[in-house]
């Protein structure tokens, strides 16, 4: 996915030219912005995942880069035959410097960018109440999600599939699948144990697992809630021992 128009220095390989620095500099705040931008209306993801794949892949480059730049010899001039070596002009390290000097320009921002949603991720996730409806079953890698704002609750199915990614940090909740399944309006007369028993007739489990989650604060469904759920969910089952 591709949500935002700048893609920075090139990860894919080291000997790429790099933009006009004063152009790069240019896109590189309006890629800020617009990140900045999509926090402050408080949507996290996918944003605060790919700053961070973004700041990574420029560590692995920066390392590749210095690492290849220590082994790099100069253009061959001759041969010495009386120690018998090699005679070499030094190295051009032209355009890794400039590669590097670009990485150098890019990554503080980044960091500035992960920082902040960070911070935002663990002060959304602490709003969000959870708690199971009913009594659990014995695993809860399947179920029910139920996220409520106001009186109404979107229901979603999910599961932990038994093989999973690697776990990143604050990412957790890619190893969650999740379906849309229906909307209900909660009241008085209405509530989650109505949901669960409505949810275990019409599906195919039972006995479901089933999480309702609550947050003090207004939060965009789907960039930011369901991330947020998906995360306190995958807590739940790696607990239970799935």
């Amino acid at each position: 996915m591709e949500p935002l128009g700048w893609s920075g220095p090139d990860t894919t390989g080291i000997l790429t030219p790099v933009l006009d620095a004063e152009l790069e500099e240019y896109l590189l705040l309006a890629y800020m912005q617009r990140v900045q931008a999509e926090f402050r209306d408080r949507k996290l993801y996918p944003w605060l995942h790919e700053v961070w794949k973004r700041a990574t892949q420029l560590k692995e480059l920066q390392r590749r880069a210095d690492q290849l730049s220590s082994h790099m010899p100069g253009e061959l001039l001759g041969i010495d035959l009386e120690r018998e070596q090699l005679l070499r002009a030094a190295p051009d390290h032209g355009r890794i410097a400039a590669m590097l000097a670009s990485v150098e320009r890019t990554l503080p921002e980044l960091k500035t960018a992960l920082d902040r949603g960070n911070g935002l991720r663990e002060e959304y996730q602490s709003t969000i109440r959870c708690e199971p409806v009913g009594l659990l079953p014995l695993g809860a890698q399947e179920g029910w999600l139920l996220l409520r704002q106001g009186n109404e609750a979107v229901v979603y199915a999910y599961e932990v599939p038994k093989v999973r990614a690697v776990d990143v940090a604050g990412a957790a909740h890619f190893n969650v699948r999740t379906r849309y399944c229906s909307t209900y309006t909660v009241g008085l007369g209405y509530g989650y144990g109505q949901i669960k028993a409505e949810l275990a007739r019409t599906g195919p489990m039972p006995n479901p697992a089933v999480f309702v989650f609550e947050s003090t604060m207004t939060l965009p469904r789907i960039e930011t809630f369901l991330p947020l759920a998906k995360q306190i969910a995958y807590d739940w089952a790696v607990g239970a021992g799935c």
